[in-house]
């Protein structure tokens, strides 16, 4: 509960909030916030949510790909506000920003053994990490997902406290709503559940009737979402093409992004592999301590193992089912905040343990770590800095794409469009973006039935773009061999191809 008190303890968290509010604004100020190909998703569907009531992207079809808080959060946010939301999202994600920021000061202020320079020294990796800033610079529920995590995690420890069934169905409703922001939230359930069957301090009987209640509660929301999925397309989570990266290979690129968190590690292979495998061992080692200690998982540092490994396993697993983007930092950046905890906290626990006369050396070895995490932090930031100050955030409102030939073309309407023609392209969330016309995805090459239906087609445009590389798409040589598109208008990024079988 909030208090004054509590605040006057916590304002380094709030100086750090801010800090952390003016560097989002700072790094969207040119172009504003960041849009990829899922951004472009979620905004339509909060459009149509907020307009139709219904959850449906700007394809008209139902989204299933990704579930419904976030665009559901979006849209109330403009219906409450009235603001249209690429020019609310910047603020938005500024203040999502430090929230985090703020309530993981509020966190560390529960630590079991505190400093006040070393929680200002992880507020300040937090507010600096390249990863976080990326991610609060975009339109992406991780921004949404991570606020969620952090929130879930303070409700459990203070169930541990006084195990109160009232606390616990506040976190299991948390949990539950992270899982209607990503699919990857049923990590937050498993940690719940993991957490409070490993405590000790309750009785069984206590302890199974808890249980119980939170695996009822946290997965509802999850359950009803995938329940429309299935009724409406037949699918849980839409079409999932199987995944061409092995296990390995999922393990290197998750190492790959510890590697440039850490940045003074080159990530070759060898080492990316190693490092993710010896960061995956070190969330055991932790998890195997804690509870081996003190009988249970309760205080932050041993949820924040408990849930850095199931999500980062979940995500490698996945990868390795189900074929999705190459694991990067978007992907792993839950993870960070929780790491940063677990990887730092024995800077202060040890000297506090130690003796007197090894404390200095515990404090040197802490100092040296934290400037040189910095350091590479700092740099990150500033190369970022660079190159968004005068051209916006990678993406689709980056000065590339919006004075791309291509696009200004197209949304200068120099080519009518000719009625009942299907438009196909490469990127037709960006066709859509700049010109509000729909657009058909260009088919994989693993749906045959979709490559058919395309050939098949007998009017049709092809935008294409030349800076987006699909290798899972069908390429030009293919479609100039099967379909003979005609070239309407080359670009030095582009070209657009007309096909109609009458000619």
């Amino acid at each position: 509960m909030f208090s004054i008190s509590s605040f006057k303890k916590n304002i380094d968290s709030f100086i750090a909030a801010i800090a952390g509010f003016i560097i989002i604004f700072l790094f969207t100020r040119h172009g504003g916030i960041g849009i990829s190909p899922d951004s472009v998703v979620y905004s339509t569907a909060a459009e149509n949510l907020k307009a139709n009531t219904v959850f449906k992207d700007f394809t008209g079809n139902a989204v299933v790909n990704f579930p419904i808080l976030y665009p559901l959060f979006l849209s109330a946010v403009m219906r409450i506000t009235s603001l249209k939301l690429f020019l609310l999202a910047p603020y938005l994600n500024a203040f999502l920003f430090a929230a985090v920021i703020y309530l993981s000061g509020n966190i560390m202020e529960q630590f079991s053994h505190k400093s006040k320079w070393f929680k200002v020294a992880v507020l300040s990796c937090i507010v600096l990490s390249p990863g976080l800033l990326e991610d609060y610079s975009m339109l992406w529920s991780e921004t949404i997902f991570i606020f969620l995590q952090l929130l879930f995690m303070t409700l459990m420890h203070r169930y541990f406290q006084f195990h109160s069934r009232k606390v616990l169905i506040a976190a299991a409703m948390i949990a539950s709503l992270a899982c209607i922001t990503r699919y990857a939230g049923i990590t937050i359930i498993a940690t719940g559940g993991l957490v409070i069957l490993m405590d000790t301090k309750l009785r069984w009987r206590k302890k199974l009737v808890d249980l119980a209640l939170f695996s009822f509660i946290s997965p509802l929301l999850l359950v009803i979402n995938l329940a429309r999925n299935y009724f409406t397309t037949g699918t849980l989570t839409g079409f999932r093409e199987r995944s061409l990266t092995p296990f390995i290979k999922n393990m290197h690129d998750t190492g790959s992004v510890f590697c440039d968190w850490l940045s003074f590690l080159h990530a070759t292979p060898p080492i990316a592999k190693g490092v993710g495998i010896l960061i995956i061992l070190a969330l055991v080692f932790t998890c195997v301590q804690q509870f081996m200690s003190k009988r249970r998982i309760a205080d932050y540092i041993a949820m924040s193992a408990v849930f850095s490994l199931l999500y980062i396993l979940f995500m490698i697993i996945m990868a390795s089912i189900s074929r999705f983007e190459e694991l990067d930092s978007r992907f792993i950046s839950p993870a960070f905040i929780p790491l940063l905890w677990c990887g730092s906290y024995w800077l202060i626990s040890f000297p506090q343990q130690s003796k007197s006369h090894h404390k200095k050396w515990w404090t040197m070895a802490g100092l040296v770590i934290f400037l040189l995490f910095q350091y590479n932090q700092l740099r990150n930031d500033y190369e970022t800095w660079d190159e968004v100050k005068d051209d916006g955030i990678p993406g689709y409102t980056e000065d590339d794409w919006k004075f791309s030939d291509t696009v200004q073309f197209i949304e200068a309407d120099s080519l009518p469009f000719k009625k009942n023609y299907t438009i196909y392209s490469d990127a037709p969330d960006a066709v859509y973006f700049f010109t509000s016309r729909h657009a058909k995805y260009l088919p994989h090459k693993e749906f045959k039935n979709e490559v058919q239906e395309f050939v098949n087609d007998p009017e049709c445009y092809l935008v294409w773009f030349t800076n987006e590389e699909d290798s899972d798409l069908l390429e030009l040589q293919f479609i100039d061999r099967v379909k003979k598109m005609k070239l309407l208008k080359k670009f030095s990024d582009g070209a657009i191809y007309e096909f109609d079988e009458k000619n």
